[in-house]
């Protein structure tokens, strides 16, 4: 056989092979292009969307965590115009924007978003709902939805047998038989939401003879040990004071990062119904976070998404985007008490500089807190007064003051 036969037979077998090897080669660096650029389209959304859900405040609000950019404005979270806003940038940028059906198909394909906020998760998700139009009539719409805020809780009951010897049985069904130490008596029961940082609001009830009463909400910061007295009712054990501290303070960001995860992955589970329906056979799980990811989002607000599913040459687009906005608890609302004569307000007052006249010929000295962050917090604090070496006095709910109106 001649060499050239052998040639011809070498290409004949060698060919095929480069070009199937190039043109896989070419589907594959092209669909890693194509998910650079899905990607980078819904980063892009999720940063518009964390900027324009927040509201900068100068007045008085229903919302005011106290957040802030700059000194005096308050910047409260709007759920439901983060998740407006990141949509409709992934309309623009697929080039859909206006058609409805593809509106609603891409919608089928982002399980969950979460806007996570300073005491809860919104969760944005694919349900069904009645809609009526505008001739009266009754439609069934499947769409994205914002649901109520899921508040960071956790419970806790103490129990108590002798004594001094106290058991803190963690959980909702801290009551039950099945989480009673044998042997011990139900003191009272504890339900705390959490923030993102100490502060926390309380809600409990004691038992007083046969009967249980309540002990009533307040909000307070954990660490505070002149207003955290609700946190062990009743308690006078220094030792489980403390402990209760310390379990709370443990505890604050695994509930955070546990009701966020727990949301989300039941919003992406079910987007697999609505999404099946809708003839879609990808199978949507939830991704998880790792440790960094679930730390960046415990200290700050922001905007997780879920994408998946969609086609990207031979494989699947599934994509975790974050993005988080650093809003700084920096407005401080300064406490002070009437000095009798000093002025014409006879009242427990907070402001928002320490420039405000009447804060200065107001008593301002030895107060504990000084100043709190938001205006909810000042309704409602605890503070003391310290009146000599040996003595306190409590003050309970601050107001705002007429002249420098914070």
């Amino acid at each position: 056989m001649k060499v050239t036969d052998f040639a011809l037979i070498f290409i004949g077998v060698a060919l095929p092979i480069i070009i199937i090897v190039y043109v896989n080669v070419s589907f594959t660096i092209k669909a890693e292009e194509q998910e650079i650029y899905y990607k980078k389209i819904i980063n892009t959304a999720l940063r518009d969307a964390t900027e324009q859900m927040k509201e900068v405040e100068s007045t008085d609000a229903e919302i005011d965590y106290g957040y802030s950019g700059s000194e005096n404005n308050k910047v409260s979270v709007n759920a439901q115009i983060g998740v407006d806003t990141f949509l409709n940038s992934l309309y623009n940028n697929f080039g859909i924007k206006g058609n409805a059906q593809a509106e609603q198909y891409l919608q089928y394909f982002i399980p969950a978003i979460a806007v996570i906020d300073y005491n809860g998760v919104y969760i944005s998700s694919v349900q069904k709902y009645d809609f009526i139009n505008d001739e009266g009539e009754k439609e069934e719409i499947i769409s994205h939805v914002l649901n109520p805020k899921r508040y960071y809780t956790y419970e806790y009951s103490i129990y108590k047998k002798g004594t001094n010897d106290y058991k803190i049985v963690e959980g909702t069904d801290s009551s039950s038989n099945s989480r009673k130490p044998s042997g011990y008596t139900l003191v009272s029961t504890h339900t705390i939401e959490f923030t993102m940082d100490d502060y926390v609001t309380h809600r409990g009830s004691y038992k007083n003879g046969s009967a249980f009463k309540d002990i009533g909400v307040k909000s307070f910061y954990i660490t505070d040990s002149k207003n955290n007295g609700d946190l062990y009712y009743g308690i006078y054990d220094n030792d489980l004071k403390n402990e209760i501290v310390e379990l709370l303070q443990k505890r604050r960001t695994e509930v955070i990062a546990a009701t966020i995860s727990k949301e989300m992955e039941y919003a992406t589970n079910n987007n697999n119904y609505y999404a099946a329906s809708a003839g879609i056979q990808y199978s949507f799980s939830f991704p998880g976070f790792t440790d960094d990811e679930m730390q960046s989002q415990i200290n700050n607000v922001g905007i997780v998404a879920f994408v998946q599913g969609i086609s990207v040459g031979n494989k699947y687009l599934n994509a975790k985007a974050f993005s988080t906005s650093k809003l700084t608890n920096v407005t401080r609302l300064y406490l002070s008490l009437p000095i009798n004569g000093s002025s014409k307000y006879n009242m427990r007052l907070y402001h928002k500089d320490v420039t405000c006249p009447e804060y200065r010929v107001s008593d301002h000295y030895d107060i504990t807190p000084s100043y709190v962050f938001t205006k909810q917090q000042a309704a409602s604090v605890k503070a003391i007064k310290k009146i000599s070496p040996t003595a306190d006095a409590d003050y309970e709910g601050f107001y705002p003051c007429p002249i420098c109106n914070p």
